[in-house]
């Protein structure tokens, strides 16, 4: 579904803040992003995006080049969750989600009653229902981002790309933010791809993982890439995985025990 081939990417054509970068993700699976702060994971995400032209390497969606793609082609196959943030204008919960399915709107036009039926279903999906002409200014963060979720699905999307998508919530926003992401992707078969700073939630979420490191990174199945080593080696912090039972499901935690001091703090942005 999505493939990214020896990605490296620097702003001064000098320092790169990642080389040689690689990875590959079917339909339907969920891949999480780790690694420390400023290290270069929202990088590496809008070099997948194209919001930054890679120095070097391609991106691959169905096996096509994406460079080949034009706007809408590639847009019409990814939708983007930012970070939930305040916002500058009050459109309504509604109005925001129905705002995913502007690029099938043709020029001059307004949504029409599928596209209003659908927003319906989604924020219903959502448990947003209640919310629906209420103003996004004031929402909550969990809220604000289950809206951003539920307009990036209006179109459909092929591939699910979403930037800390849990970052600044209360624990069960977390989890419920998350529980949809999985949903699209085992109910809709949506590729997804989390930027996060949880390798716990790596653990309970993702089919594969990729860290990036300083010159280095590690890509491949969750439960050989996250463990007791690699957190040694990529966050400089010794820690203990462990196993939880509950109703018969395994859960996997992870319990930090100490951080080392002659870590190399990574200074890119």
């Amino acid at each position: 579904m999505i493939r990214a081939s020896n990605l490296s990417f620097s702003y001064d054509g000098k320092n790169k803040i990642f080389e040689n970068v690689s990875f590959h993700i079917k339909k339907g699976e969920i891949m999480a992003v780790l690694g420390a702060n400023g290290i270069g994971k929202t990088t590496l995400m809008r070099c997948t995006m194209r919001f930054l032209t890679p120095s070097s390497g391609s991106v691959f969606i169905d096996g096509m080049d994406a460079k080949k793609l034009s706007q809408q082609q590639f847009w019409e196959k990814i939708s983007y969750v930012p970070q939930a943030k305040s916002l500058i204008f009050g459109y309504s919960v509604l109005d925001m989600t129905v705002m995913g399915r502007s690029q099938f709107v043709k020029f001059g036009f307004t949504p029409g009653k599928a596209d209003y039926d659908k927003a319906y279903s989604l924020l219903e999906e959502m448990g947003l229902l209640d919310c629906a002409h209420r103003s996004c200014n004031s929402l909550s963060g969990g809220q604000l981002q289950m809206v951003l979720i539920a307009r990036a699905l209006m179109k459909d999307p092929a591939i699910l790309i979403m930037d800390e998508p849990e970052s600044n919530l209360d624990m069960r926003n977390q989890l419920k933010v998350l529980d949809i992401m999985e949903d699209a992707a085992l109910g809709r078969g949506v590729t997804v791809i989390i930027n996060t700073h949880y390798p716990e939630h790596a653990l309970r979420y993702a089919n594969k993982t990729l860290i990036l490191g300083k010159d280095t990174y590690m890509f491949g199945k969750t439960k050989e890439t996250v463990t007791a080593q690699t957190i040694a080696d990529f966050f400089g912090v010794e820690a203990k995985i462990y196993n939880v039972r509950s109703n018969g499901t395994i859960y996997q935690g992870i319990l930090p025990i100490s951080y080392k001091n002659d870590a190399v703090i990574p200074e890119v942005s």
